[in-house]
């Protein structure tokens, strides 16, 4: 599971760190591989990590960073949605057409590429979220922006509420 939030920054080769408390997560070798015990120290990759992911470009002017697998469930669960509903295609064609396999270098860098950072208004300062099977990548400005008018109090009770209408078969409003 993914979570919290990273301010970092890309250099000037447009690479960013993805913050190693996530790296393992995206690890290629998988933890059949290194046993589970044998995890690097915090912050440190271990000499033989393979790290892999897929941006796309998100909902919200970010992006998402997925693991492979990651991808695929998310891909497979909309492609599980009514084909024949013009606005699921429109959603794939989207997130297919947007996707970008990228490789995470041995000291956890990945280069985020060129349409992704102008989608997503990327130009030096992150923040990096862990948001359960996804990391968002964000221009910290717009980041910042989106999250300033949050109440959590407000969300809870919105988000009670419709998982009762939910529970009674009834949809969002």
């Amino acid at each position: 599971m993914l979570f919290g939030r990273f301010d970092n920054s890309i250099d000037e080769y447009n690479r960013m760190c993805m913050p190693s408390k996530y790296c393992e997560d995206f690890d290629l070798r998988g933890p059949e591989a290194w046993g589970g015990a044998e995890r690097a120290k915090p912050g440190k990759l271990r000499k033989d990590y393979e790290g892999r992911c897929v941006i796309v470009h998100g909902v919200d002017r970010c992006l998402y960073a997925f693991t492979l697998k990651g991808f695929e469930a998310f891909i497979r669960d909309l492609e599980a949605l009514p084909e024949d509903d013009e606005n699921i295609r429109d959603l794939l064609r989207h997130y297919y057409t947007t996707a970008n396999y990228c490789d995470i270098d041995k000291q956890g860098r990945v280069t985020i590429p060129p349409l992704a950072r102008e989608y997503a208004g990327i130009t030096r300062d992150l923040a990096t979220v862990g948001m359960n099977n996804k990391v968002e990548i964000w221009d910290r400005g717009t980041y910042e922006a989106a999250v300033s008018g949050i109440n959590a109090k407000e969300l809870s009770n919105y988000a009670s509420k419709l998982k009762s209408r939910l529970k009674d078969g009834g949809g969002p409003k």
